[in-house]
């Protein structure tokens, strides 16, 4: 990255970066107030679809499942690069969002995951249009929906769907509190909701018909005793159980959600069948215990989600070149390895892809009390705008440029 910092554009671009850090807050406080659940970001991507349009960005849009995008173009023709941050929280749209202010440290739920990521997004696009600077490659700004747990990934995977069709040849999803961090493996999942469905009756009268609840806790039973691997690591939990109605009721119907996962697409599949024969099993258990022939226990999967695991070596060309851009900033690289973020979905298409962090401090994620602190907070920007230079070839720095991938080989 030497070459980079040698050049005047390049030096203007980064000391943009360091002037504009106090809108780039203003903007990420004023975010950071609007409920943007996954599934209902439509009032965040229309804020940032205004920012995108001032910061001059072209093709600027909101596509049909509610992603905010806009196009850097480059020269000529080079790879051509997405670089994301997720507009939605995990939380629900009454949760109070007031922006609270002690000493350094601002929290609001929401604040950091992934707000910080969508303004740095903002200035980013703001420093390449001041100065002027292109690689040969386009840059598209992604400000994308439903990443957080049931929402999926929906946002990535529809701008991934058909690759015969504008693909990408690198991705960089900025969605992590650790300014150095890189995680460039992609843990995948399965989500289940499983629903067990009986006749339901009195307890004491109704005694003798199959128990849906105690089917469930069968099912809950077989699960809490697999043995996965602890590497490839791979994950099982019973996250929430429903269902009933009384104490003194046999109840009709009961569910849980149920999440399994993997870095290893083959250990996630073999869990995923383990977990369906157990379910499948504690329902004819929960049957034969009763005499009763005419009220059988049934039992319904619905997949809620599904994101796809992948791998990537740490000595990539795209892991070394956000590296190196750590580096040329005086950031030890923070090597995370695994996590399930927007970045599995290209990672699992073959498609060169990281996630880094977003720069500043914070804590607390996926909770009320989630905080961010403003320091040194330019430096996340830094990095990226160094990374996409280089990915996308610029003049001056064609040792990490991607190259082209052909759509054959993406899938």
């Amino acid at each position: 990255m030497d070459e980079l910092l040698k050049c005047t554009d390049v030096q203007e671009a980064l000391q943009f970066l360091c002037e504009d850090d106090e809108r780039t807050l203003r903007e990420h406080l004023e975010m950071c107030q609007i409920p943007a659940p996954s599934y209902e970001e439509g009032e965040k991507a229309e804020y940032v679809r205004k920012k995108m349009m001032d910061a001059g960005l072209e093709d600027v849009h909101i596509d049909e499942v509610g992603n905010v995008l806009g196009t850097w173009k480059g020269t000529g023709n080079g790879p051509r690069i997405m670089i994301a941050g997720h507009t939605d929280t995990v939380f629900p749209r009454e949760t109070d969002l007031t922006l609270k202010k002690e000493g350094e440290r601002y929290s609001c739920p929401g604040i950091g995951d992934d707000t910080r990521a969508v303004a740095e997004l903002l200035s980013l696009a703001r420093a390449l249009n001041a100065t002027g600077i292109h690689g040969e490659g386009d840059i598209v700004f992604c400000a994308n929906v439903c990443e957080e747990g049931l929402g999926d990934l929906r946002g990535i995977k529809h701008a991934f769907k058909d690759m015969a069709n504008g693909h990408y040849d690198g991705f960089v999803s900025i969605d992590d509190k650790n300014t150095s961090g890189i995680i460039y493996q992609a843990v995948g999942s399965e989500r289940y909701l499983v629903t067990f469905h009986g006749t339901g009756g009195h307890s004491f009268t109704g005694f003798g018909i199959p128990n849906p609840i105690h089917a469930m806790g069968r099912a809950i039973a077989k699960i809490s005793d697999f043995q996965t691997p602890k590497n490839p690591k791979t994950t099982f939990s019973v996250g929430v159980i429903n269902g009933g109605t009384s104490v003194n009721v046999i109840a009709a119907e009961c569910s849980m959600l149920v999440d399994m996962r993997s870095v290893d697409a083959g250990e996630l599949e073999k869990l995923s069948v383990k977990f369906h024969q157990a379910v499948e099993n504690a329902v004819q258990e929960e049957n034969a215990r009763w005499e009763d022939k005419d009220n059988r226990i049934t039992v319904t999967f619905e997949q809620k989600g599904k994101r796809p695991a992948g791998t990537q070596d740490k000595s990539c060309q795209i892991v070394q070149a956000a590296n190196a851009a750590n580096q040329a900033l005086g950031m030890e690289t923070l090597y995370i390895g695994a996590a399930s973020t927007d970045a599995n979905i290209p990672i699992s298409l073959g498609i060169p892809a990281i996630t880094v962090g977003w720069g500043g401090k914070g804590g607390g994620e996926h909770t009320i009390h989630e905080w961010y602190e403003h320091t040194e907070s330019w430096k996340g920007p830094q990095r990226d705008l160094l990374l996409l230079l280089a990915l996308s070839g610029y003049k001056e720095c064609k040792k990490y440029q991607l190259p082209h991938l052909s759509f054959e080989k993406a899938l």
